[in-house]
């Protein structure tokens, strides 16, 4: 199943000062919040946007909210894939931009987030654009600010804030499939391992909502696997953060 501009001939290009971004959406029975993504994208004060959505093979009501905004949308489709990076990958695949950005199906931009990426990519040779991210929980809302340098210990810059070059998957792969949870880190530190610039934009991009299997005590079993990939020096750090998190995670199902 597939729909959006493309499939009735319209399709987006950049122009001179004013480049094509592709966002890439993936999503499965996310009907809870993925209108509210969309609408994020949808409402962006930059406009050469070029939408991708993937969708898994949503149960519930996602499929009409996509075909809802049928109109707006350049390109989605829907069936079954191997996982969340297996998606992400189709999507990059598919994405006509010159920069690439990813927004998970419960996240949302500000308004402004695109001019702003825009506007370093036009007046900087980066290859990376990042920011601060707004952490939402049912206790309110933190801003986090990414510290490249600490990279090689956790990954302390915020994927859903990155926008990258399309040249620099080209040139390097995308996500690798091999991780389920943490491919995005893996993919940053291949950038950094070929000494791709990273531009920091002091704002906040994306707001977040944590959960998922990126919150669990697996996540750090496959982070110490991607940073004794890379040699960072770190990952026997990471076997004590684990055995912490079972822990705790063990306490709590005692008590409850």
């Amino acid at each position: 199943m597939q729909g959006g501009l493309r499939t009735i001939g319209v399709v987006k290009k950049s122009e001179i000062n004013f480049p094509l971004v592709t966002i890439i959406t993936v999503v499965l029975n996310g009907e809870k919040y993925v209108e509210q993504t969309f609408k994020s994208v949808f409402n962006q004060t930059y406009l050469n946007i070029e939408y991708i959505v993937i969708d898994g093979g949503s149960k519930d009501n996602t499929i009409d909210i996509i075909k809802k905004y049928d109109n707006q949308i350049d390109y989605w489709q829907s069936g079954s894939d191997n996982g969340l990076y297996f998606a992400m990958n189709k999507g990059i695949e598919l994405a006509n931009g010159e920069l690439i950005g990813i927004l998970n199906a419960d996240d949302y931009y500000n308004e402004d987030t695109i001019k702003l990426i825009v506007e370093s990519y036009l007046n900087t040779n980066a290859d990376v654009f990042h920011g601060d991210i707004l952490l939402m929980t049912e206790n309110g809302s933190v801003r986090m600010k990414p510290d490249f340098n600490k990279m090689q210990q956790q990954p302390s810059v915020f994927h859903p804030t990155c926008f990258v070059k399309k040249v620099v998957y080209d040139e390097i792969g995308s996500f690798d499939t091999q991780y389920k949870i943490s491919a995005d880190y893996d993919f940053l530190l291949r950038c950094i391992k070929h000494n791709y610039k990273f531009n920091y934009i002091p704002y906040v991009l994306c707001h977040f909502r944590p959960g998922g299997m990126s919150a669990s005590c697996a996540s750090n079993i496959e982070g110490y696997r991607i940073m004794k990939f890379h040699h960072t020096g770190y990952h026997k750090q990471v076997i004590w953060r684990t055995i912490k998190c079972y822990l705790r995670t063990f306490i709590k199902k005692i008590i409850n």
